[in-house]
């Protein structure tokens, strides 16, 4: 295919005869039942519980345009979470579980959206596969347990690559006008990825299979318009009730934080080994499946290859992604997200052509499981150590985890050995649904791993002792954090504004603040308060060395990791 030669039409195999909505429909059912009975019993982590409280407050204030966290503006990301987790709050009130239910909803649909991908790309059982490995990888499924905007990014860009192919298939504006229309979405949840990676996708896809007639999807005129008038009110708005909101939003929060020097420096980014090591951990248990079959699959779309040559998006799609971190000065765990759909499709066209023409690869990957089972508590305080240097709430995991970590040792390799057993014996069909009922128990292990530790990365508890006990006048404090986002989960859960130490310079707010709004307070203003008639609440990490005048202080509540102490019964 070279220059201006139309886009190739559907194989026999990606034509939508086959009840293409049927299949999704029962790809997303399948989602739904796994996810469902445990989405709302996690309490809000420190991680993501900004993303319940700025609704919160943004529904109390009556204001759509400004968040706010903790009483203060928060203008680091756009609103577009917001504003879906703000209308959930208005239909079923204001919960942490509410607070999750557009987060469900955005799981669904990037299952969905990868399904009808795939079923453009690499067939329908291949698609099917593709969307099951999705939601039962343990990354997919516990960061969906938790409320990030990386989903909205993940949802974003897969519907555009949906939307891409349709506008192959046969050009018009309704698919340009919702692939501009998502990349809009896109923005809207994170800034500027949200334009640059399908862009940037669309145009290297565009040139690795030689069609230049994608330029004039990237490039339509009327796509740009459409995503400037979603977008432009939003701007403008947020511009004049906050000046200088946009170069702080450009500069800051996108150019020096893809450079690594954004302030306040705050954010304690992975490495590059750590970043990698993560997207290996997040796509278990078929990681070990993955690198051979992004190798067949690079050589079967290939000039030479029998696959549809449109099967490189799914390439290029996770290369872009990948890449942008590697190089990006700011990494973290979660940030490679984005990259799962292509990588499941890419699995999922792996085990069908395992379940056409068999091969050894599948039972050496559960093999390789298998030992890594076995190895399960001999790793952990590894990852420990990797999750600490980043945020030290997750000092303790070990412990919490082992308990959960014993019946994995054996377990995982009972599952592996058999898959790998059947399919040594050439049960192709039973090899997968033990490689499939492997991923479900991980799932399940990782849903008892996350509930586990609990008690280090969320605040639930203390914030509702703090709710049931205190009166108005009474103080609530967090001992020395990193990020003050970090301080939501408490507030969220006390139900009334929190003070943060501050201590080596940290945390600290990236804008000015006026004095009245300001909650960081310093040690001497702690121990003021502290010593004053006011009663206090003192939230205190087991990491953070308490001040002298906190000695003999009475214990309101002992966590795993944390004290709420008091200085009044």
């Amino acid at each position: 295919m070279t220059g201006n030669s139309p886009p190739p039409s559907p194989t026999v195999h990606d034509r939508s005869r086959d009840f293409p909505w049927l299949n999704a429909f029962t790809l997303v059912s399948a989602c739904l039942a796994v996810y469902l009975p445990v989405f709302f019993r996690m309490p809000l982590s420190r991680a993501e519980a900004m993303y319940a409280l700025i609704p919160k407050e943004m529904l109390a204030s009556g204001s759509w345009l400004t968040p706010l966290l903790n009483g203060v503006p928060y203008l680091d990301k756009p609103q577009l979470l917001y504003w879906l987790n703000l209308l959930s709050y208005k239909v079923f009130g204001v919960s942490d579980w509410a607070a999750r239910v557009p987060t469900l909803a955005l799981a669904l649909g990037e299952v969905w959206f990868t399904y009808l991908v795939g079923l453009r790309l690499v067939g329908r059982r291949a698609a099917w596969l593709g969307g099951f490995v999705l939601f039962s990888c343990i990354g997919f499924f516990s960061l969906h347990l938790q409320i990030f905007t990386d989903h909205l990014i993940t949802l974003t860009l897969a519907a555009s690559m949906y939307f891409l192919l349709r506008w192959m298939e046969g050009p018009a504006f309704r698919w340009s006008a919702a692939f501009f229309i998502c990349l809009a979405a896109g923005f809207l949840s994170k800034g500027f990825i949200g334009l640059v990676f399908p862009l940037f996708i669309s145009l290297l896809f565009a040139w690795r299979i030689r069609q230049r007639h994608l330029l004039s999807l990237v490039f339509s005129t009327k796509g740009l318009i459409v995503a400037a008038v979603l977008l432009a009110p939003w701007f403008v708005g947020v511009e004049l009730a906050h000046p200088g909101f946009l170069k702080f939003q450009i500069v800051n929060e996108q150019i020096m934080r893809f450079l690594g020097k954004r302030q306040p420096s705050d954010i304690v980014s992975f490495s590059i080994f750590g970043f990698w090591l993560f997207l290996a951990i997040w796509l278990m248990p078929w990681t070990l499946l993955l690198p051979e079959a992004l190798y067949r699959f690079w050589a079967e779309t290939g000039p030479a290859g029998s696959e549809d040559p449109r099967g490189r998006l799914l390439m290029v799609w996770p290369a872009v992604i990948l890449s942008f971190f590697t190089l990006s000065g700011s990494r973290i765990e979660y940030y490679s997200l984005p990259a799962f759909p292509p990588l499941a499709l890419v699995l999922g066209w792996r085990l069908r052509s395992y379940l056409a023409r068999g091969g050894p690869s599948l039972s050496y990957a559960l093999a390789g499981l298998s030992l890594l089972g076995l190895s399960t508590i001999f790793l952990l305080p590894y990852l420990e150590q990797v999750c600490a240097a980043n945020r030290r709430e997750f000092c303790g995991m070990f412990d919490l985890i082992l308990p959960v970590a014993k019946p994995v040792t054996w377990l995982v390799p009972i599952l592996a050995l058999a898959g790998a057993l059947v399919g040594w014996l050439r049960s192709r069909r039973l090899a997968v649904a033990c490689y499939g009922a492997l991923a479900l128990a991980l799932v399940y292990f990782a849903f008892a791993a996350l509930m586990a530790i609990t008690p280090l990365v969320s605040d639930q508890l203390p914030g509702e002792l703090v709710k049931s006990r205190a009166g108005p006048d009474d103080l609530l404090v967090m001992e020395q954090i990193e990020e003050y986002e970090y301080g939501a989960s408490l507030a969220f859960y006390a139900g009334r504004t929190i003070l943060m130490v501050k201590r080596h310079g940290l945390p600290q707010f990236p804008y000015p603040v006026p004095p009245q709004e300001n909650y960081l307070i310093s040690p001497e203003q702690l121990r003021q308060l502290w010593q004053g008639d006011r009663r206090v609440f003192l939230l205190l990490d087991d990491a953070t060395k308490p001040e002298p005048f906190l000695q003999g202080a009475i214990v309101a509540r002992a966590l795993p990791g944390k004290r709420l102490l008091t200085n009044r019964p």
